[in-house]
């Protein structure tokens, strides 16, 4: 039961540090009336920056092809008055900023959300998902087959979630895994066989 404790507690630990450090490295401000000013001091190359509607339609995406410093400026003031989420997706994770427009201007909620992504590891027939999960909130995960058919599914809340998916017992194939926590979701196509 220690040695539980102190999993958790390390992992905690290392969570804050995670999202203190990426908070660190976007700053999002409000320059004027409608104009959004967002910075990235740390860019690293495959991190990408979106920003979504209330509904999840992409509005702008841009690669980040180079490492160091990078900076934008989005001018708000042709779309409607709303919720919209800059979203900075890194290789393990994803930072949300939501970012209310209304006729009065711009509001920033700073760092709204922080999402550690899932990680795999396929071995044989054997499939290793590893998912940090620091609040505690439910994460979901489905199975599907190459045909769309849910073939397991499971809840957690844990702080860190280990799961070793076995596929001994099914034919060859794609599977896809869709996992789901704090409203975002992630997929992962598995080639097993």
């Amino acid at each position: 039961m220690k040695n539980v404790f102190k999993n958790a507690l390390l992992v905690l630990f290392l969570s804050i540090g995670f999202m203190m450090g990426a908070a660190e490295d976007l700053d999002v401000k409000v320059l004027d009336g409608q104009n959004l000013k967002v910075e990235l001091n740390r860019g690293e190359k495959g991190d990408i920056l979106l920003l979504k509607d209330t509904f999840g339609k992409v509005l702008f995406k841009d690669s980040i092809g180079k490492m160091g410093a990078y900076e934008k400026i989005f001018n708000l003031e042709l779309v409607p008055n709303g919720i919209y989420y800059l979203n900075l997706d890194k290789k393990g994770s994803l930072l949300i900023t939501s970012i209310e427009k209304t006729e009065n201007g711009l509001e920033i909620d700073e760092l709204s959300g922080f999402v550690f992504k899932p990680c795999f590891e396929i071995e044989k027939r054997q499939v290793r998902v590893f998912l940090s999960n620091p609040g505690q909130i439910i994460a979901e995960m489905k199975v599907y087959d190459s045909k769309g058919i849910l073939v397991g599914k499971l809840k957690s809340r844990e702080l860190t979630i280990k799961k070793t998916l076995d596929f001994y017992d099914v034919p060859s194939g794609i599977y896809n895994v869709e996992i789901i926590i704090d409203g975002q979701k992630f997929y992962k196509a598995l080639k097993i066989g």
